[in-house]
């Protein structure tokens, strides 16, 4: 059923929105996570803020991604990485079921007991990606609502403009990918790359996802820590358009359908 909107007399009790495109990606060589920096106010500003954190172990390392409203995904990283290090240790064996107390223990507190329109504008989603140094083995996951869902394909979406995302996803990472269209998995300097250019498609055609688009990659190097940087300046006019890239097809071929 589809949730009723609440009175505009209550609108302005909205919490910061974060109309966030989060993807993260399972490499060859290690986790690459990317997001856009943009916050919303129920007054219509923006301003920039982090939306990709990291957080380090004796054996292991996590990323996490959120998307939905700004406060709560805060909350939740932060209580997910509080409760890693208390079980650093066994956190790995465990982390199915620590991760998923902590969004648990979210939902029941701030979400489950409010108003019915209050429940659907506090909805977050969360990305998390973990490295384990020891076996060089990666997870990712996506959560909904509380649930803690592992994700079987080597790229998860969270937000605006995830639809979108997951159709090029699912080519570029997959069958399609150059310059051998041979789907194996690429290595971070390669997502890096595909996903500039997924990140650009998503953000022209969804609106309020904006600002520099922000990443973390985490790799196996056990003496590095989790690698932050951004896109860069003029990332977006750099990536091809998307009808040049056929565009030889229809000279070649004049009447396709013939």
């Amino acid at each position: 059923m589809t949730p009723k909107p609440y009175p505009k007399s209550k609108r302005k009790a909205q919490m910061n929105k974060r109309m966030t495109l989060i993807i993260g990606t399972v490499c060859v060589n290690g986790l690459f996570f990317c997001s856009d920096s943009e916050e919303g106010s129920p007054s219509g500003a923006k301003r920039q803020v982090n939306k990709l954190f990291a957080k380090r172990g004796s054996s292991w390392q996590m990323i996490i991604g959120g998307a939905g409203v700004g406060s709560l995904c805060d909350i939740a990283v932060q209580r997910i990485f509080a409760a890693a290090d208390k079980r650093n240790d066994d956190f790995l064996a465990e982390h199915e079921t620590i991760i998923g107390d902590e969004m648990r223990k979210i939902y029941e507190q701030y979400i489950d007991k409010a108003p019915e329109w209050k429940r659907y504008d506090r909805d977050i989603s969360l990305v998390i990606g973990l490295l384990d140094f020891d076996t060089r083995n990666m997870l990712l996951y996506k959560t909904e609502q509380e649930i803690l869902a592992p994700v079987q394909d080597q790229f998860a979406c969270a937000g605006t403009g995830d639809t979108i995302a997951n159709y090029y996803l699912d080519r570029l990472f997959h069958d399609f990918r150059p310059p051998t269209m041979s789907g194996s998995i690429p290595r971070l300097h390669e997502a890096e790359a595909l996903l500039q250019y997924v990140m650009r498609e998503a953000k022209q055609s969804t609106g309020g996802v904006g600002g520099n688009t922000k990443t973390i990659q985490v790799s196996f190097a056990r003496n590095e820590g989790p690698c932050y940087g951004t896109f860069g300046v003029g990332w977006e006019g750099r990536q091809p358009e998307l009808e040049s890239l056929f565009h030889h097809f229809w000279l070649d071929e004049p009447n396709p359908t013939q």
